[in-house]
């Protein structure tokens, strides 16, 4: 008994070490990423500015999208690591995602102690740890991590009640899912009545949810979001639920939102990279996952296996019937899969079968393995420092190796090998994209080299008097200061001290000329700062940008 307790210890220090070892590379290098972490930041900031814990504004617009908790979560580690008037930095509003992944792999690993066993647990966790999207979600200041660790602490408890858990894991239950509402509102509940009513169908029984009917758990769970609610509602006269579920939500319900439309299939299709590397066992766990419960029996695995299922099934179906479609919107039922995944990786120690699963698992790997390693490196000759390329070149041929033996090694049945090959390419690969490669791409850190330009060509200027019509991306905003005007609306050098213009837009050629002859009108001349280059990966397109501003003709003389 001792033993085994000592042993889960140390399987919980090992994943905390992974996956700080996974989260924290990049984490204050990698600059703020447009548009959904620059907006949600922003907010945060001027939350923390204002001291208005209700209202959520990007500058002057009301951001009515999702509940107030992230950004009081934001809010707390600026008041905590940021000091009054000190210089905002983006890492410390990444610290609640950072800490919403390490709960989600101790909650998947609690949950899978009772479903699947202690090895299989600890191989769960470590696959989800290690996958790109969730990797990629805990490093940056949004509500996905969050909403992840309140939902996989939602199934974990929910698994174990299932096993003859007890009354920790109905108030785990209920405390999650109240949080879950104030992270994104119904998407946890919609997660949580999907599997139920799955599973009532499949077993024609829920006698062991009866626990979850503790009134005093309900009590706790009305009182995390209810307040909040009633207050939101009072001080908006009700229009940041219509804009919430109506707009946003309901928007991406009936069509494609924000130029995310997919067809159905897009995630069926997307989830070999987003789950990557842990992917290459996707396969092989379903197969096992279908064949379990197919079986007939009723024992734990079985039971777990038929859970997994009803958690993730109905939702995945959900998300490929929306019309919108983002990467990270699978990202809740990830932790059943890697259950699935884990208990056919323990399988296949002690049988050799899944053959055909296993083969195209293998090349499909591969494939995915390929693009992704391709698309870093290109992203780097294109857009990075040819001096640091070798770097790039190392990282992707151990990486790729590590891919390589992994493939092979499943394919041979030689799990053990395979599953520490899957690791090592995570680690290495992953761990070098957001520690080294990405950071030092400098094309795409457009917002904060303007910043600094900014200092440097007028360091007396203060944000409300600067314009940018033509890069308007939020992580400007972010950089610069909330006054910034990113509007579009025509520059005028008599209105605003400085103005930000693109050169690679075909129209700031006239836009400079008006300006220069309206300035040149009252005696004045036209400076310009250095050029600032870079790639705007939110368009698509290069961008060239200088800034302007007045100044008396003999200064520049």
């Amino acid at each position: 008994m001792l033993a085994n307790l000592n042993k889960r210890r140390w399987h919980v220090v090992m994943l905390m070490l992974l996956t700080l070892a996974m989260i924290l590379p990049g984490l204050a290098s990698i600059p703020v990423v447009d548009r959904d972490e620059a907006r949600y930041a922003q907010a945060s900031v001027q939350m923390a500015e204002s001291g208005d814990l209700l209202n959520i504004r990007f500058q002057d617009e009301a951001r009515n999208k999702k509940p107030a908790g992230v950004y009081w979560a934001q809010t707390t580690m600026i008041k905590i690591f940021i000091p009054d008037g000190g210089e905002y930095r983006i890492w410390a509003q990444r610290l609640p995602s950072v800490l919403g992944a390490l709960l989600t792999i101790l909650a998947l690993y609690w949950g899978g102690l009772r479903m699947v066993g202690r090895d299989a647990a600890l191989i769960a966790s470590a696959l989800l740890a290690t996958s790109f999207i969730f990797v990629f979600e805990a490093h940056i200041a949004k509500t996905d991590a969050l909403l992840c660790a309140s939902t996989t602490v939602i199934f974990s408890a929910l698994a174990r009640l299932r096993n003859d858990g007890g009354q920790r894991e109905v108030w785990a239950f209920w405390i999650a899912l109240g949080v879950s509402i104030m992270i994104k509102g119904p998407i946890g509940l919609l997660l949580v009545g999907l599997s139920l009513a799955s599973l009532w169908i499949w077993d024609r029984s829920l006698t062991w949810a009866r626990p979850l009917l503790n009134w005093k758990a309900i009590i706790v769970f009305i009182l995390i979001w209810l307040p909040w609610a009633v207050t939101i509602y009072i001080v908006t006269d009700g229009v940041f639920f219509i804009e919430s579920l109506g707009q946003d939500l309901g928007g991406k319900i009936v069509s494609g939102q924000e130029s995310h439309g997919a067809p159905p299939g897009t995630h069926s299709l997307a989830i070999w990279a987003t789950l990557w590397p842990a992917s290459l066992f996707l396969l092989p766990g379903l197969v096992y996952a279908v064949k379990a419960v197919r079986s007939g029996g009723d024992n734990a695995v079985i039971r777990a296996m038929r859970f997994s299922l009803a958690w993730s099934v109905p939702f995945w179906i959900v998300i490929e019937i929306m019309p919108t479609k983002l990467p990270h919107y699978g990202l809740p039922v990830f932790p059943a899969l890697c259950i699935m995944m884990a208990t056919s990786i323990m399988a296949l120690k002690h049988i050799s079968g899944f053959s055909v699963s296993r083969f195209l698992s293998g090349i499909i790997f591969l494939v995915i393995t390929t693009i992704v390693l391709g698309g870093i490196l290109y992203a780097q000759s294109l857009y990075g420092e040819m001096d640091s390329m070798w770097v790039s070149y190392a990282i992707c041929a151990v990486a790729g190796l590590a891919a390589i033996i992994a493939a092979f090694s499943l394919w041979a049945g030689k799990v053990k090998a395979c599953l520490g090959a899957t690791l090592l390419t995570s680690l290495i690969f992953i761990g070098g994209t957001f520690g080294y490669i990405l950071p030092n791409i400098d094309a795409f850190n457009i917002s904060e080299n303007v910043a600094q330009e900014l200092t440097q060509f007028a360091p007396a200027v203060a944000a409300t008097r600067i314009h940018s019509p033509h890069f308007t991306e939020p992580s400007l905003v972010y950089h610069v200061g909330t006054e910034i005007d990113v509007t579009g609306h025509t520059p005028d050098l008599f209105k605003d001290a400085l103005v930000i213009l693109d050169l690679e837009r075909e129209s700031t050629e006239t836009d400079i000329q008006i300006l220069t002859a309206s300035v040149t009108a009252r005696g004045l001349c036209i400076e310009t700062s250095n050029s600032i280059k870079g790639f705007n990966y939110s368009k698509g397109q290069k961008v060239d940008l200088i800034i302007l501003r007045k100044a008396l003709c003999a200064d520049l003389t």
